[in-house]
C-alpha cells in the first residue's frame, strides 16, 4: 500500500465479482444445489480443504444464508428465513 493511502487511513477492497461469477452463483443458489455450491466454492475461492469437506447441514445453512443476502433472490427470501428458522438459525452471514 503507498504511504498516501497508509496516510489517511483507507484499505483497499477486493475487486468485485465478475458477472459471470454473479451469474453462476446466483443460479446454483436459485436450484437449492448445496453439492454445486461446494463445488463453486472450491473451484472459484479456492477454499481449504477443512471447509470443502463439512458435511451437508453445513454447506445447505450457507446456500440459505447466501439466499437471504442476495436481493437478486428476493423471490426465495421467505422460503430460505423459515428453512433456517425450523432449523435454529438466522439469516445473520456471522452468526447462528
Amino acid at each position: 500500500m503507498s504511504a498516501a493511502i497508509e496516510e489517511v487511513g483507507l484499505t483497499m477492497q477486493p475487486a468485485a465479482p465478475s458477472p459471470e461469477y454473479e451469474n453462476a452463483l446466483r443460479t446454483l443458489l436459485a436450484r437449492r444445489d448445496w453439492e454445486a455450491l461446494r463445488e463453486f466454492t472450491r473451484e472459484q475461492n479456492q477454499i481449504p480443504d477443512d471447509v470443502y469437506e463439512k458435511d451437508q447441514q453445513f454447506w445447505e445453512v450457507l446456500l440459505h444464508k447466501l439466499t437471504c443476502n442476495r436481493i437478486d433472490l428476493l423471490g426465495l427470501h421467505d422460503e430460505s428465513r423459515a428453512w433456517l428458522s425450523e432449523r435454529g438459525y438466522t439469516s445473520d452471514l456471522g452468526g447462528n
